[in-house]
């Protein structure tokens, strides 16, 4: 049967019209807020000396035997003292942690007690070791990764020393670490003897994905795993809490990227080989499986690899009239439309024609993945047994596709950034770059929510890297809002990227690093305890939805991991379900056992649901509530509290708790977090830490005085935005992504309500180190019914208040 895509009633009247006013469109399409510059102070986060108040240390213990992690009824469990899985001591546990790249993971042995004592002090129980293979290190003084210039895998003796006290330290203060096996590493061909390359060739970025399928690679990568974790020790070591595989890369996702497209020389050869030998196993013949395509691309070698744009077959099947709804589906997707908005859609499988020859490709990609994946899971079980929870690669890379790839691993990972940045010219030139601005509550909002429609019913799922980059204005709402969504929807696992340079360790923004990017810093440690101790609660309603082998393999030729739109096609035109679900409503997926099984809901459900664009979306028994007229997200615990987000336009809320009213002539814009600090509920806490964010910015060089660098539009364009050059590369359109101190914070001013019985409160803005300043003004706090109203407009991020009299 065919994929068909049939136009409705008015579906011709109103493309061309909408066709019409593409240019006009195009040219008011929404832009990011921007604002003067706001008022700025110098502030700077001292990690190694918080004040009880703004530590979080004791949220840890040292890791001990019964602290190994393994997976339960899809979710992390410890052990427990019986050193038994499945027993009535197992414990459920969350983990909230942050990412050491390259040189980061290899501090000298003196600084590793201090590093980790301060990821401590910060509230994480994990830490990613990431990029360990990516640059080849000789240096003992300063290795840059665990390999030397050797043959791989030949290691770096002092990286490898460097990388085991670190981790000692880290299990001392009660943190995991996620290995991390293959990530950078970019195979030499004639070092490393694999199959040849064509002279000119050269080796693609960490051999990506030539690694999967050729032969001499994975027993190299298997070789590597099993030599890293014998020299680390890490068989029977309790802080070792899970591997990934393969970072970034399937095959699956490489051909949907287009990157098996330019395939030549021997290693198109070879998989071309491999792509014959699976015709041959699954039809019977080469001939055989031609006459069921009706057609057969061929060459001396045999079939032809498939390409990725043959997929549109399977969305607009065949001919010229085919051909011309593809280009009206293309045009749409550019204006940003469904072409559900067009097209009535089925989804089928195709059981005969080129369609079938497409998803048979599919299917040989997938188990080419889960040979490559389950030989370095059987490898890996060798040395660290049975239980440790192992992953291949991230959700992105393979979309739906990754289901079945991945059948044999034991948790589900993903990545997920807002405002990444773009290179118009050269990748990662540190003076030609720009990005969005974006927020994660409103650019990157459905994105996010998407992520819930590909967490595996049987497993647990982590978001492995997660980040919304300096200098974006909004980055202090990342780790809060990803909290809010990961705590809602029952994840198990978030780790930022990442920590810091590890080359210069200095406390300054840095592109992606968390040290020194104060307003982050001061949301770290309460984002931590509402994730780590389900303070916010798990949405009640569940939403399985089932989705057969079939139907992933169709979604997953169709589209892009999970920028796919035929997979959120089918949920909301087929089973009344939005991206928008995610918000209310714990998602999982399923295999469905064939085609009839299906999960929806009624019209009458989608029309009262309670994520309407027009009205306040609320979920979690009120828990959660996100105001897409801000936008803005609000989060109320008995322990804590979040707000994220804009003001909504002329709505503020004077009275609520948890929802700030910004001071006029501001960019409405602020994070606030707070959370008793005595163990008691909020309503009878005694002493409460709240904070107070926004924009982080470096200083301009070579000015006096010294002042914030400024924000400016990519070579005048205001939908594209940069910092302004330094004097010393004024030819270069931007100013680089690593700082330089004093750091500065926005100002944030605005009334707040504090709820409270109690007679009297103060409140004290906290310096860098979380102590106590001069208390703010008695005509600053206000009694009014049910609490005070509170003025904060100091140049801090955090206080303390303090309620007397309950």
């Amino acid at each position: 049967m065919n994929y068909f895509l049939h136009l409705s009633k008015h579906g011709w009247r109103s493309l061309i019209f909408q066709l019409m006013l593409l240019s006009a469109a195009c040219s008011i399409s929404a832009r990011p807020a921007y604002a003067a510059d706001p008022e700025w102070f110098p502030f700077s986060v001292n990690e190694d000396q918080l004040s009880a108040v703004a530590d979080f240390s004791a949220m840890n213990n040292p890791l001990t035997h019964s602290d190994r992690l393994f997976v339960k009824q899809a979710h992390f469990y410890r052990i427990g003292a019986d050193n038994k899985i499945n027993t009535a001591d197992d414990q459920r546990v969350r983990l909230f942690g942050i990412s050491l790249s390259g040189a980061a993971n290899f501090p000298p042995e003196e600084d590793a007690p201090k590093i980790a004592r301060r990821l401590r002090r910060l509230g994480f129980n994990a830490v990613r070791l990431h990029h360990l293979d990516s640059v080849l290190s000789d240096s003992d003084a300063q290795p840059q990764g665990i390999l030397n210039s050797g043959a791989f895998p030949s290691f770096n003796p002092v990286a490898l020393q460097r990388l085991h006290t670190l981790i000692e330290a880290l299990r001392q203060e009660g943190i995991y670490v996620n290995l991390n096996l293959h990530v950078g590493y970019t195979f030499r061909y004639a070092v490393d003897r694999l199959t040849p390359m064509l002279p000119g060739e050269t080796m693609p970025h960490a051999s990506h994905p030539l690694h999967v399928f050729e032969p001499r690679m994975i027993a190299l990568q298997v070789e590597y795993a099993q030599q890293l974790i014998r020299r680390l020790q890490l068989n029977d070591d309790p802080a070792l809490a899970m591997i990934e595989i393969n970072n970034e890369s399937s095959l699956a996702g490489a051909w949907q990227r287009k990157e098996l497209d330019g395939l030549s020389g021997e290693y198109e050869r070879l998989l071309q080989q491999q792509w014959q030998h699976w015709i041959t196993r699954q039809h019977g013949s080469l001939k055989q499986a031609c006459e069921l395509w009706r057609s057969c691309g061929l060459t001396k070698q045999g079939a032809l690899l498939v390409k990725s744009d043959e997929a549109r077959v399977l969305a607009h099947g065949e001919g010229w009239f085919a051909r011309f709804k593809y280009f009206l589906q293309r045009v749409a997707s550019k204006l940003g439309w469904s072409s559900s908005a067009f097209f009535e859609q089925e989804y089928e499988m195709h059981e005969q024609g080129a369609g079938r020859r497409v998803l048979d490709f599919t299917r040989f990609l997938v188990e080419m993945d889960k040979q490559y994946l389950d030989t370095m899971r059987k490898a890996i079980r060798a040395e660290v047994g049975p239980n440790l929870p192992l992953t291949g690669t991230q959700v992105y890379f393979g979309g739906l596709l990754n289901t079945d790839a991945q059948q044999e691993m034991d948790y589900v990972d993903e990545h997920f950034y807002v405002d990444h940045y773009d290179f118009p010219h050269q990748a990662w030139d540190r003076n030609d770059w720009r990005i969005r601005d974006h927020s994660a509550l409103r650019e990157g909002w459905e994105p996010l929510l998407k992520r819930a429609f590909y967490r595996d019913a049987r497993k647990p799922f982590v978001v492995s890297e997660f980040n919304q980059a300096y200098p974006n204005r909004q980055s202090a709402e990342i780790i809060p809002v990803m909290t809010a969504i990961a705590s809602a929807q029952d994840w198990d696992g978030l780790f930022f990227f990442h920590y810091v340079d590890g080359n210069s360790w200095q406390a300054l923004p840095d592109s992606f690093g968390l040290s020194g990017q104060s307003g982050q810093l001061t949301t770290v440690g309460m984002s931590a305890a509402m994730f780590r101790y389900f303070q916010i609660p798990v949405l009640r309603e569940q939403l399985r939805i089932p989705i057969s082998a079939e139907q992933r393999q169709l979604f997953g030729a169709l589209g892009d991991g999970v920028s796919s739109a035929a997979y959120t096609d089918y949920l909301k035109s087929k089973r009344n379900i939005d991206i928008k679900d995610a918000f209310s409503k714990h998602i999982t997926v399923s295999d469905a056992p064939d085609n009839n099984e299906q999960a929806s809901q009624s019209k009458e459900e989608t029309q009262a649901s309670s994520t309407d664009n027009s009205a306040v979306w609320s979920a979690a028994g009120g828990a959660m509530q996100f105001h897409p007229d801000g936008p803005n997200l609000r989060v109320t615990t008995p322990y804590s509290g979040l707000f994220a987000g804009f003001s909504a336009a002329d709505k503020p809320v004077a009275e609520q708790w948890m929802s700030p009213v910004f001071a006029k002539n501001t960019r409405q814009f602020g994070v606030m977090l707070a959370m008793s600090r005595d163990g008691k509920p909020l309503s009878a806490s005694r002493r409460v830490l709240l904070s107070l964010s926004g924009a982080t910015m470096g200083s301009q060089p070579d000015e006096i005085p010294t002042r914030p660098k400024k924000l400016v539009p990519y070579a005048g364009d205001h939908q594209w935005w940069t910092l302004e050059p330094d004097s010393r590369n004024a030819g270069k359109p931007s100013g680089p992504r690593d700082a330089i101190g004093p750091v500065w914070q926005e100002r944030i001013a605005a009334s707040i309500f504090y709820p409270t019985k109690a007679h009297r409160i103060q409140i004290y803005p906290l310096d860098g180190q979380g102590q106590r300043l001069s208390a703010i003004a008695a005509n600053d706090i206000s009694r009014v019914a049910g609490g005070f109203q509170m003025t904060l407009n100091k140049p801090t991020l955090w206080y303390e208040v303090l309620i007397e009299g309950r």
